[in-house]
């Protein structure tokens, strides 16, 4: 039977975010670390560590299907002092259709100085990385640290959860410091945050 002109001209249906999280796993596991998106329980304990000033910004590295941009932006994060960093080109086409108003910069992480506005290098509140570090060998762990601490004020820290019951970070390796901030075991697997600081 043929569509009618309305049924032929619908556009394509938009993925279920879950479906979508999971294919882009099956596509590149070692980049996602999960098969599900985060869950609301941890989204919420990671974006209640956010923090920002009258002038500064939040960083998220790993937007995926935007289960955190989510928990930030009802934590209080406007949505035009958020940029979400994701290299993935099925998720970040994805984040800007779900979150037009917040700034996805697509590519990777370790070009984050080059990718913000120049005037924000260095007024970065927090950064909130969702990427699965402890997956990342020293190197590129140190790379992805350096490029945070220059974009923050000094002092600050950045947050990231891990499903591994140890530190994501090598930080005896990487010159930082870190501590557990919050575990959930609402989430698949359970999972924990960690704040790191530089003395």
């Amino acid at each position: 039977m043929p569509l009618d002109r309305a049924e032929a001209a619908a556009p394509p249906k938009e993925p279920n975010a879950a479906w979508l999280f999971f294919k882009r796993w099956m596509a590149r596991p070692l980049q996602m670390a999960s098969i599900t998106p985060s869950s609301p329980q941890l989204s919420r304990l990671i974006a209640s560590e956010a923090v920002f000033g009258p002038d500064e910004v939040v960083v998220e590295f790993g937007g995926g299907t935007g289960a955190i941009t989510r928990a930030l932006l009802e934590h209080g994060v406007p949505a035009n002092r958020l940029y979400t960093v994701e290299r993935d080109p099925e998720l970040a086409p994805y984040l800007r259709r779900h979150f037009p108003t917040v700034n996805i910069l697509e590519g990777d992480v370790v070009d984050v100085r080059k990718m913000l506005p120049p005037h924000l290098v260095g007024k970065v509140g927090s950064v909130i990385c969702g990427i699965p570090m402890i997956l990342i060998p020293t190197e590129g762990q140190r790379a992805i640290v350096d490029e945070i601490f220059a974009i923050m004020p000094k002092g600050r820290r950045f947050y990231a959860y891990t499903y591994s019951a140890r530190s994501p970070l090598k930080r005896k390796e990487l010159g930082i410091q870190g501590e557990r901030v919050g575990f959930t075991i609402a989430n698949v697997p359970p999972a924990s945050v960690w704040g790191y600081w530089r003395d």
